[in-house]
């Protein structure tokens, strides 16, 4: 009897969803993701790789309305926190017998991974990192964005303290993560300094660039044995104008190179937006400047309602190449919340721990099919000034102590544990299937077995809070299987798929009646996997 008080609150906001059309599909704007095709490879049907096209949606019935009753939903994860997901099956339309789960692996045990977690903030103390290490190892990435924190390293002008960067930075290479570090934000203690918020301006005075200079080399000596990717600020498009952006770009790789000469210089750290605008006026100033080479890579950031739109990034991309073939861009930044919140990124649309799970899997993965390298953002939720923000994948309290892990640090275990750096994308691999809705597909080789994994799940608008499944029939080309399992790699449950449901010819091999949702699911050779019965 004591789930009866659970029912009935879950009975009332199934009801207010029905009844108000508070559900996420009613949340879209006009237009939708269509297509998803790949450069390089045939279509063959089935939309694939980093172009996108926007088409007209119709209008969706309810909108309007929900705009109107948006209040409403805002107050049951407050006032009823988790009941947003109950009643919602885990394995709906999964008819596969189980076979197991996947069984995660620490950092220590992996070589190398496509995988960093956002562990920013906390040079501004809105997360404490002795509240949540336990919990950095076990997720399994390889890497972790942290942000230096002049301000807080020096208190006092030409005085360093690193005592609390320290315990951050040796504790996490133990555990077999590597830092890479933003160096940012302003210090007040000089004049022109400017401050510790995200809106901070870059320093431009002379003595201040020289403090900032100084300070930064100090930093890089200190830790040139264990870091070796250096970001330069942080999303400077949303105040800093392209010119001082510039100069303090040049200026701190250069003094990055002057301690670590082999150092990867990192640039911009572009806002969501994916400013390629402003990306491109700062490389044509670094370029008449003749200085293109202290830039090794372009970090942007990505909060968006649905993973899966890139059509900024692809401009980014096409920006970067006027200026070189050998920049690489990379994703540093990428998430959304598990909660509703009335401010930040992605504000006012009615997240739940589920649609976060899903959203950050298609990130990660949507990443790895561009050969992308990838950061989710973050691991713990961060307590701001003014609010809570829930993008992390543990849930923090209001002391900033860990109350849980989220379903989605669950789903990026069993994203960490499948896909390491032995997993290579399968460039000539093609799928035939319907074009409608549009599905994301991509193959991968298992270096040390040779068995083949293939990734899959519905793009065209942001996830869901439901799990049903539509069945798709299927044509790979290109690959080879020997033993297919079918994995939820948000649940990781691990399923048998019956032999009556695929066939081959060659490399042709044919699916039937696959289920397929908005989260990503595996076809993926038994020896490719790790999991527990």
């Amino acid at each position: 009897m004591k789930d009866v008080p659970r029912l009935v609150l879950a009975s009332l906001v199934s009801l207010f969803r029905t009844r108000y059309g508070l559900h996420a599909e009613n949340l879209a704007p006009r237009h939708q993701l269509a297509v998803n095709s790949f450069p390089g490879l045939h279509r063959r049907g089935l939309p694939f790789h980093a172009e996108q096209v926007r088409r007209p949606n119709r209008q969706c019935r309810g909108f309007a309305r929900e705009r109107r009753m948006s209040c409403l939903w805002f107050l049951f994860p407050v006032v009823f926190p988790g009941l947003a997901t109950v009643g919602v099956a885990e394995d709906e339309g999964i008819a596969y017998p189980e076979e197991g789960a996947i069984q995660p692996r620490p950092s220590r045990e992996i070589k190398a991974s496509n995988w960093s977690v956002g562990a920013e903030t906390m040079d501004r103390g809105y997360t404490i990192y002795e509240n949540w290490k336990d919990y950095l190892g076990p997720l399994g990435v390889k890497k972790a964005r942290i942000q230096a924190g002049w301000a807080r390293t020096e208190r006092q002008p030409g005085v360093y303290d690193f005592t609390w960067l320290d315990a951050i930075v040796f504790d996490m290479v133990k555990q077999g993560v590597e830092p890479w570090m933003n160096l940012s934000y302003g210090n007040p203690i000089y004049e022109g300094g400017g401050d510790i918020s995200l809106r901070s301006g870059v320093p431009t005075s002379k003595a201040t660039l020289a403090a900032w200079r100084k300070w930064v080399r100090v930093t890089v000596e200190r830790y040139r044995k264990v870091i070796d990717e250096w970001e330069v600020w942080n999303e400077p498009n949303y105040r800093i104008q392209p010119a001082d952006y510039a100069r303090l770009l040049v200026l701190t790789a250069e003094a990055v190179r002057a301690v670590q000469p082999k150092a990867t210089i990192v640039a911009f750290a572009l806002g969501s937006r994916v400013d390629y605008r402003y990306a491109d006026k700062v490389l044509a100033i670094v370029k008449a400047q003749g200085k293109l080479d202290l830039i090794d890579q372009i970090s942007h950031h990505r909060h968006q309602r649905n993973p899966d739109v890139v059509d900024a990034e692809i401009e980014l991309q096409t920006v970067v190449r006027k200026y070189s073939d050998r920049i690489v861009i990379r994703q540093g930044e990428g998430g959304c919340p598990s909660e509703p919140n009335a401010r930040g990124a992605m504000a006012k649309y009615s997240w739940t721990e589920l649609m976060q799970a899903k959203h950050v899997l298609r990130r990660l993965l949507g990443d790895l099919g561009r050969d992308k390298e990838s950061s989710c953002f973050a691991i713990v939720d961060m307590k701001y000034p003014d609010r809570m923000n829930r993008k992390g994948l543990l849930h923090a309290r209001d002391d900033m102590t860990v109350a849980r892990p989220k379903p989605a640090y669950y789903a990026v275990q069993h994203l960490t544990a499948v896909f390491d750096n032995q997993v290579v994308r399968l460039r000539d691999f093609t799928c035939d299937a319907p074009a409608e809705p549009p599905l994301s597909v991509y193959g991968y080789r298992h270096r040390p077995s040779g068995g083949t994994i293939v990734t899959l799940w519905f793009c065209g608008d942001m996830p869901t809070n439901a799990n049903s499944k539509t069945p798709v029939d299927l044509v790979f080309h290109g690959v080879a299987f020997s033993d297919p399992l079918y994995v939820d790699l948000r649940t990781g449950k691990v399923f048998v798929v019956p032999a009556t449901s695929y066939s081959h010819d060659g490399t042709t091999w044919r699916f039937r009646q696959i289920p397929c949702y908005d989260s990503p699911v595996l076809l993926a050779d038994r020896a490719t996997l790790r999991f527990r019965p």
